[in-house]
């Protein structure tokens, strides 16, 4: 296979694997929440430039010269990727005309692609088939390099952000179902780096090997979202006001929240057997600012309890709870009407999948596996 037959072999393919990955996501989750952006990130700033890629190797000029300014569309996949993160944990994010900044980038590109006349558009094409770059090619890999750098510390910051603000006021149902979503804009970041890296040695590698590791992040997406179903997230509980949290945390001056390693033991013991007493674990909307107030206590001391003396975080400290619970009830399947699929509500979990990946955590097994060999 010559090399120009193999570009084009790539390119058509993805063009079709994309196409058929958004329709398999709009199939299975009807584009709600996050979803929607995703599909957005599938095929927008995608398709069209594999089609011109693929319109250039098989000559189709009228094409060509149409996709030639719209395939700075590919501007728009880092304004995706943080619209994506912010919907994901955050159902409650609505664009606002100010957002429509983001798309600033592309317009310009956009623009200088417009402008070029046929002749101007045809000459560029035919100059990029050498291998070389032409003006608008540099102007587009200068934005996307600084996107890259931008969004993604914007990104990587506010997930950070977020995962610690679950924890401080939500149950650690929600992180867990959506922990996937860093490690796929980690993935996404390395992918990057990696084809940055080598357009710089040899731009030609733009048209192929972008399409080869962005079919990968695509299918580790789809498979994701399908796996795990959406499950909105609020800045603030049900039950939970503002004040609430506020009154947790501020009843002591920075001096007094200080605790040594004997309170430490006092506060936990006493956490501990509160929860066992009152089952608070199997609750699914349990927090630590719902259980701080509940034991009244400051969500700082409990926190810094939990996290010095049992050397654990809230979250699995409920878990821990919820494991022990789930293996009582599966060691009764035998006599009761209960089967692995269905105990997880009893334990406190949303959803089965959330219960999974905590059992398989705490315990190194699956349900089925531990039952199998208890």
């Amino acid at each position: 296979m010559e090399f120009n037959d193999f570009i084009l072999t790539v390119n058509s393919s993805s063009v079709i694997i994309l196409l058929v990955l958004a329709l398999i996501l709009l199939t299975a989750t009807r584009f709600r929440g996050e979803h929607a952006y995703a599909a957005a990130i599938i095929v927008f700033p995608n398709v069209p430039v594999y089609l011109y890629n693929t319109s250039v190797m098989l000559a189709w000029h009228k094409l060509s010269l149409f996709l030639f300014p719209i395939t700075n569309v590919n501007l728009l996949l880092m304004p995706l990727l943080w619209l994506f993160a912010k919907k994901s944990f955050d159902d409650s994010f609505k664009l606002k005309p100010i957002h429509i900044l983001h798309l600033l980038p592309m317009l310009i590109c956009l623009g200088l692609g417009l402008s070029m006349t046929p002749e101007e558009r045809l000459a560029s094409i035919q100059y990029e088939m050498t291998g070389d770059t032409t003006f608008i090619n540099d102007v587009n890999s200068i934005f996307v390099f600084l996107q890259m750098v931008i969004y993604f510390a914007v990104i990587f910051r506010f997930l950070h952000r977020t995962k610690k603000a679950i924890g401080d006021t939500l149950s650690d149902a929600e992180w867990i179902q959506k922990s996937w979503i860093p490690v796929f804009e980690y993935l996404f970041a390395a992918l990057f780096v990696i084809v940055m890296v080598c357009f710089f040695i040899w731009p030609v590698t733009g048209t192929w090997l972008i399409q080869i590791l962005n079919v990968v992040a695509m299918f580790y997406l789809v498979y994701n979202l399908i796996a795990h179903p959406a499950m909105p997230i609020k800045e603030i509980p049900t039950g939970i006001t503002t004040n609430d949290i506020t009154e947790t945390t501020n009843t002591e001056t920075p001096s007094t929240q200080i605790i040594d390693e004997q309170q430490m033991k006092e506060i936990c013991e006493n956490a501990s057997h509160y929860m066992e007493e009152s089952k608070a674990y199997l609750r699914p909307d349990i927090s630590l600012a719902m259980f701080a107030k509940e034991i009244n206590i400051s969500q700082r001391k409990l926190s810094q309890a939990i996290n010095g003396y049992l050397q654990c975080n809230f979250f699995e400290f409920v878990n821990r709870m919820r494991i022990e619970e789930a293996k009582h009830l599966m060691q009764k399947l035998d006599t009761s009407n209960l089967n692995i699929d269905s105990i997880y509500a009893d334990c406190g979990f949303r959803s089965r999948s959330s219960f999974y990946m905590v059992f398989k955590k705490m315990t190194g097994k699956t349900p089925l596996s531990w039952l199998e060999n208890r």
